[in-house]
């Protein structure tokens, strides 16, 4: 009796030992399938990351290419356009020169170029306008031209009304460069003191004038070149001497040396701007007319005149 039992209990050690073996194997068998799971979905995340930065680095260099590539061509045709019209080459070699320095900064991009997209398409567009204005002067051009051929055909007779009609008729680059420069308009020049308030007032009072306001409207112009420019008037007084700090206040105008009474820096965007200079008294003002040019990129914008009692 007691080996049945001893057998009997033998048995039910060797059946918990055998559950015990199978729980502990399918645990383990759970947690490393678990664990492979997870290492499975990191190398999944891994390799879409990846991916994603490859992509990311791809469209990178596509976008530089693309833009260096646009930046190359509008500086071939702007080589073009300088050939063919040299008298606007300074206008086109300014254009190169931004070109240039956009293309330098782009290759030495280690990112994304997206944010030079919108630079890429004003030079384009600025391209275009210029394309625009020299096909339209040139279509004129030719109109005329046709139009003087006409006449010269049918009235040989009139050699001297030829030769008066022919001289109208300036060469196409004379006539944008001559388009390139700059007006102005609204030019006025008043002599002006200061109130008790320090409030600016107008006089014509020789004795109590303090100093000759300047005033006038620099006219937009898409043709003009963009950039900084200087302005100079020349103040002649009633003896036609010319207001000046120093004898060293001179600049070249026409190939010659002449001098100002005062100078102004500014920027051109080709947008119209509102000038104002003035010319602080150095001794009393004499009575008489004041004769004020005005001066910007080797051309005369305008005269004013003002009197002074």
């Amino acid at each position: 009796m007691e080996n049945s039992n001893y057998f009997f209990n033998s048995d039910n050690d060797s059946k918990d030992k055998g559950r015990n073996f199978l729980t502990l194997f399918v645990f383990f068998t759970i947690v490393l399938t678990i664990a492979c799971v997870i290492l499975a979905w990191q190398l999944i995340e891994f390799r879409n990351l990846a991916r994603q930065e490859s992509a990311a680095k791809t469209t990178a260099i596509s976008q530089k290419d693309e833009m260096l590539h646009k930046l190359k061509n509008l500086e071939l045709e702007y080589d073009e356009l300088s050939k063919e019209y040299g008298g606007l080459d300074s206008v086109f070699t300014k254009e190169k020169g931004n070109i240039q320095s956009l293309m330098s900064e782009i290759k030495d991009l280690k990112g994304s170029a997206s944010n030079y997209q919108e630079k890429v398409e004003e030079l384009e567009k600025r391209l275009k306008e210029y394309v625009s204005k020299i096909e339209d002067l040139k279509s004129k051009n030719e109109s005329l031209s046709s139009e003087n051929l006409k006449v010269k055909n049918t009235l040989d007779s009139s050699l001297n009304k030829n030769i008066e009609i022919s001289s109208k008729y300036t060469s196409l680059a004379d006539k944008i460069k001559a388009g390139a420069a700059l007006r102005a308009s609204d030019q006025i020049s008043e002599g002006v003191r200061l109130n008790s308030k320090k409030q600016e007032v107008l006089t014509r009072n020789a004795r109590k004038a303090e100093k000759i306001r300047t005033s006038f409207t620099l006219l937009d112009n898409a043709l003009a070149t963009k950039g900084y420019k200087i302005i100079y008037v020349r103040i002649a007084d009633p003896d036609g001497v010319i207001l000046c700090q120093s004898d060293n206040d001179t600049f070249t105008f026409k190939g010659k040396t002449i001098a100002y009474s005062l100078k102004k820096e500014i920027y051109y965007d080709n947008t119209s701007q509102d000038i104002g200079i003035y010319w602080e008294k150095t001794k009393d003002f004499k009575k008489g007319s004041y004769y004020i040019d005005i001066f910007i990129d080797d051309n005369l914008l305008g005269t004013s005149t003002l009197s002074l009692d």
